[in-house]
């Protein structure tokens, strides 16, 4: 007969160690986000451009250039940010605001007195250039990480997939289902795990001329995210705004997980940086931090109060934190000499648009992006049979030598480091389990 004594001991941290406390620093793939800008750096995740189709496709016929885009990402990269691509055709208020290659077939566009050069997209040769681009765009960047996101733009004013009232004929604008295969070649081009670039799409894809108003479900399980360009505006959450219509509420619900991102709406907000401000709520009642747990909110373009001498690097912090994911370790226990188990709760706004690991120095395990706000999940790792254990959280869409790092929101947390020590206590509770396996 063989009689086993199995003793397990459950530990907790020291005290005061699990409990939630902010940090001073804006986690990757979150927070407000700049135009490119040397100001106050400190406070950035992230830096936008727009990519004009023609700076790096001159001719559909011809050679990709894509220099324009690395060098914007060299200097992203060296202030320690990551970056937000946007493809577009025609934007206003952008360089030369026309970017179709010299050799694409265009209609005339009218905006506020200007004209534009708009794809006739209709033509299947310009179907076909679109495509081009980005199938190359995602063959170049995919495994890039400094990219953070990449918008699926090139349709409407600024890519933001509409044309502020003009007609969407099947010459100025894309058809449903060219609409989808572009949508298609992006996701599959980029990659459709949590492991992968997120691509996002406007969320004004989801109104009457947009492929989501059609009722076709077949990308409803995809992994994308959305972006809305006028967050913080009046009556954003009124159930008479077209955001709470059925098409695009059902959408901000599927894709909630995807990471979410926008725009502080341009007239009394972006453009004066009063997002960044308390309230917080741009005048209009519903401020940063209620709108982003609302629909979960990893990142918004305002780009303006980070060059504002106005506004003050702690503001932009305290504004910033206001969206994206955040991790607090609740509970730890030892489950065996090389075991230990930790509790981790989402105490931010969102969930992650990405792949987070927590780990010890032995390895590491779980998958964060899964983990809705407000919830916790148990993740088992490996772990020395010390008192005293390292946690640091990583992921595969940031460089591990980069200087932002996926911090701990607790208290007594390391900062600098991007770490937590968890003092674990074997007095604290011991029980034992016999039993004969004769």
């Amino acid at each position: 007969m063989i009689f086993l004594l199995i003793t397990t001991i459950a530990l907790k941290a020291g005290d005061g160690v699990l409990t939630f406390e902010d940090h001073g620093y804006i986690n990757p793939f979150t927070g407000g986000v700049a135009w490119e800008t040397t100001q106050n750096q400190a406070v950035l995740a992230m830096e936008w451009d727009f990519i004009g189709m023609s700076e790096v496709l001159p001719l559909c016929s011809g050679d990709f250039d894509w220099t324009v885009v690395d060098e914007f990402l060299t200097r992203v990269d060296a202030r320690g940010h990551q970056a937000i691509l946007r493809p577009i055709l025609f934007g206003p208020g952008y360089g030369q605001e026309s970017y179709a290659p010299a050799d694409m077939i265009v209609n005339d566009f009218f905006y506020e007195g200007s004209l534009f050069d708009n794809p006739e997209w209709s033509d299947a040769s310009v179907q076909a250039c679109v495509l081009k681009f980005i199938d190359g765009f995602a063959l170049r960047y995919s495994n890039d990480q400094r990219i953070a996101y990449v918008q699926m733009g090139l349709a409407g004013l600024w890519g933001e997939h509409h044309l502020d009232g003009a007609a969407y004929t099947s010459a100025n604008f894309p058809s449903y289902e060219l609409q989808k295969t572009m949508i298609t070649h992006y996701i599959t081009g980029f990659g459709a795990t949590s492991a992968d670039i997120q691509t996002s799409l406007s969320l004004d894809a989801a109104q009457a001329h947009g492929f989501f108003s059609q009722g076709d479900e077949s990308l409803d399980d995809w992994r994308f995210g959305f972006f809305d360009d006028s967050l913080l505006i009046n009556d954003h959450n009124s159930v008479n705004n077209w955001r709470q219509d059925p098409t695009p509420a059902a959408q901000l619900l599927l894709h909630r997980q995807h990471g979410w991102g926008g725009e502080a709406y341009w007239t009394g907000c972006n453009s004066t940086g009063t997002w960044a401000q308390a309230p917080f709520d741009c005048g209009n009642g519903e401020s940063l931090n209620d709108q982003a747990i609302r629909i979960g909110l990893n990142y918004m373009l305002g780009s303006p109060a980070f060059t504002n001498d106005n506004i003050s690097a702690n503001s932009l912090l305290n504004a910033s934190q206001m969206m994206g994911y955040k991790f607090t370790a609740t509970a730890a226990s030892r489950l065996n000499s090389n075991q230990i188990t930790v509790t981790i709760e989402n105490t931010g706004a969102a969930y992650s648009p990405y792949q987070i690991q927590v780990c010890t120095e032995q390895g590491c395990a779980g998958d964060l992006s899964t983990l809705a706000p407000a919830s916790e999940v148990n993740i088992i790792l490996p772990a020395t049979a010390a008192d005293t254990q390292v946690l640091r959280l990583i992921s595969p869409r940031l460089d591990p030598s980069s200087s932002q790092k996926i911090r701990w929101s607790n208290t007594g947390a390391d900062e600098v480091n991007a770490t937590l020590t968890v003092l674990l206590n074997d007095s604290d509770m011991i029980f034992s389990d016999g039993f004969d396996i004769n």
